[in-house]
């Protein structure tokens, strides 16, 4: 197995099951052997998600939190890969839905060199490596023994 990158790319969905105390631990795992990345977008959308599909702004604050733990990008830093990692999204093998929303993720981690953590199966054939929560868990243990 290879391990995962130094530097993860924490996209809103890990954000959001993390505030929910799903993957809070994993964070924690995480962070202690990498360096955690994510976009001021992807905060956003985790804070949206959060507050109005979720409607609990009670957790806004774990977000916030989680989010000051991370280095936080700004999108407009990334703009001049959001069209390479557009196409690149729109040519990947879909993971459903054909989506390009999280093109500043793959932008990111291209920029970062970083893999991608995430629930989403958009980010294959981009050519950055993507681990779902249970995976990165495993692949970090892994590349400490």
């Amino acid at each position: 197995m290879k391990p995962p990158s130094p530097t993860l790319v924490v996209d809103a969905a890990v954000l959001v099951a993390a505030a929910r105390g799903r993957s809070s631990g994993a964070i924690i795992e995480a962070s202690r052997s990498r360096v955690l990345v994510t976009t001021d977008r992807a905060v956003r959308e985790a804070r949206r998600r959060i507050e109005l599909g979720l409607k609990r702004a009670d957790l806004l604050a774990v977000v916030d939190a989680l989010a000051a733990e991370m280095t936080v990008v700004p999108v407009v830093s990334l703009e001049p890969n959001l069209p390479d990692s557009t196409r690149a999204l729109k040519d990947a093998v879909a993971g459903g839905n054909g989506s390009v929303k999280d093109a500043h993720v793959l932008a990111l981690a291209w920029r970062a060199g970083a893999d991608i953590w995430t629930t989403d199966r958009d980010f294959a054939g981009t050519g950055v490596a993507s681990w779902s929560t249970p995976n990165l868990m495993r692949g970090l243990a892994w590349s400490t023994t």
